[in-house]
């Protein structure tokens, strides 16, 4: 052990994202209205008992992946991913084992954050974009222009 206070930080995108995962996924909400989360040991039980596929992990096993402590095989990815797919909430981005595996190199290149919380960003973004005048959606690509000059793709000139 490390001494760390609280949740240690893990040192691969695997037990990051999947850390991540387990955070943001809720399996119900209580009688207050909070939402209730998967544990460890719910989820390993899962994968294993998921007739889709002949994988099983330990709750010992799960843990340590998530502690950055073991190198799941490809095929158990594929089940952590896919239990955290089947139970992603409506519109949220689909989990992939190539998107746990991924290596955090290019959002650190590219100050991006993991997928899901940037796609909500951008839907959200986009959802209010949507609603807007010419006039409002013209300046909002004005702005965006300014806060990221030349940041890829010129944007397209709203209407008008």
């Amino acid at each position: 052990m490390d001494g760390s206070e609280g949740a240690a930080q893990p040192e691969f995108a695997l037990a990051r994202r999947l850390n991540h995962l387990f955070n943001t996924t809720v399996k119900a909400v209580d009688k207050r209205g909070r939402p209730v989360r998967y544990s460890t040991p719910e989820v390993a039980a899962a994968i294993t008992d998921d007739p889709s596929h002949p994988i099983s992990i330990s709750r010992v096993t799960l843990w340590k992946v998530r502690e950055g402590k073991a190198n799941p095989t490809m095929e158990k990815v594929r089940a952590i991913a896919k239990f955290f797919d089947d139970h992603r909430a409506d519109g949220a981005p689909r989990v992939t084992a190539a998107w746990l595996l991924d290596d955090d190199a290019e959002e650190q290149a590219t100050g991006q954050q993991a997928l899901p919380e940037r796609a909500e960003q951008v839907r959200a973004i986009a959802m209010r974009a949507g609603r807007m005048s010419p006039d409002r959606l013209r300046m909002l690509v004005e702005m965006i222009e300014v806060i990221d000059p030349g940041g890829g793709e010129p944007l397209p000139s709203a209407g008008g």
